[in-house]
């Protein structure tokens, strides 16, 4: 095995998804980039968010810690915007 392999990650089916994956690991000092079917802008559906395969596992310990659940999402969405006085 190439010792500069990359693998997959994390794949998303919109650009933003995999965008936010890769600044989270980006933080954690991850090498790791996003491909993508988007040969033309705005029309990708395939977002993969690749490391290098060395980094597989660390890469995938670092996204586990930023997983956010539907509820908290719908939590958060929901949640009454804060007043200031």
């Amino acid at each position: 095995m190439a010792t500069d392999s990359w693998t997959n990650v994390a794949v998303y089916s919109d650009r933003m998804s995999a965008e936010v994956a890769l600044a989270l690991l980006i933080a954690e000092g991850l090498p790791s980039y996003v491909a993508s079917d988007d040969y033309i802008p705005g029309l990708g559906s395939v977002f993969a968010v690749r490391v290098p395969t060395a980094l597989r596992e660390a890469s995938l310990a670092a996204l586990s810690q930023g997983e956010v659940s539907e509820q908290e999402l719908t939590d958060l969405a929901l949640r009454q915007p804060r007043t200031e006085e």
